[in-house]
């Protein structure tokens, strides 16, 4: 039974498991698969990540060649429910950001670290204007379309049911936000989100040194009653990518909870976002 809550992206990885698992039991590679359905190894690839959706009649002649054709009404369902579109699809958002977006918008919870940036969904408007304008590679109405994403995105901490958001940031993250003509707004927002009983900040002091989490950013994302497995992101200057392999998922968790131990705590953390904007100037 196809359960409704989940959306199109969830639906998506749970067709492509399942194509993944029936080639597993029927111990073909993908060049078999990718033969009988008269399509590149890479297609297969990227049908059993969840990447693109297959068609019926693809669906239809790989279950009678694995001789799985009692599971079609089910995969069939799935099918369709993966081939439904979100609201990120009509954002023209790239295709590597719109793999992420799909993820968090139906997550349950987002663990980030972050170095030099405020996390994603607690940044106001116009700091995400000021890095979208400082990449430099956006034209205007892509620039807008991605500011206005990411406020979309941000619906999630408010919506009727929030997702529970656990955000280390670096102190340099801020240090730099304080310097720039946003800082105050920015600022007042971040002390607003903390607020929230679904939203919790710790700020990595300087006073720390060095620490495990200084070869760069990283998110992990939790899904409703265990529908998909912890997944990972990492973006960087050209793009980003989305870490689903168990061992290096299981690694990035590790390394969440060590930071977050050595973070300060949620008061001491607000008192800190307090100060900042004062003393940097």
């Amino acid at each position: 039974m196809i359960r409704t809550m989940a959306g199109p992206t969830i639906r998506r990885r749970q067709l492509g498991a399942a194509l993944r698992q029936l080639r597993a039991d029927a111990d073909e590679t993908r060049e078999q698969t990718a033969f009988v359905l008269g399509c590149s190894p890479t297609k297969v690839t990227y049908l059993e990540s969840g990447r693109n959706v297959i068609g019926k009649t693809e669906l239809i002649v790989l279950l009678q060649h694995y001789d799985a054709g009692d599971k079609l009404d089910a995969l069939e369902e799935l099918r369709t429910e993966a081939g439904k579109r979100g609201w990120w699809s009509t954002a023209r958002l790239p295709e590597w950001l719109a793999a992420y977006v799909g993820l968090e918008t139906e997550a349950s919870s987002v663990r980030s670290f972050e170095l030099e940036l405020i996390p994603g969904l607690l940044q106001t408007e116009a700091y995400a204007r000021d890095l979208h304008v400082l990449r430099g590679a956006l034209k205007p109405d892509d620039l807008e379309r991605r500011v206005q994403a990411r406020l979309r995105r941000q619906e999630r901490l408010t919506g009727s049911d929030p997702l529970q958001l656990s955000a280390v940031v670096s102190q340099a993250a801020l240090t730099r936000c304080a310097q720039s003509t946003v800082a105050a707004e920015q600022f007042e927002q971040l002390l607003e989100w903390a607020k929230l009983p679904n939203v919790e900040i710790r700020i990595l002091p300087f006073a720390l040194g060095l620490h495990s989490g200084m070869s760069g950013a990283f998110t992990l994302l939790s899904f409703p009653d265990g529908l998909l497995p912890d997944a990972g992101w990492q973006e960087y200057a050209l793009g980003g990518h989305i870490i689903d392999d168990d061992s290096d998922v299981a690694t990035l968790t590790r390394l969440f909870d060590e930071l977050r131990s050595q973070a300060l705590g949620c008061d001491e953390s607000l008192t800190l976002l307090a100060e900042i904007p004062e003393y940097t100037h």
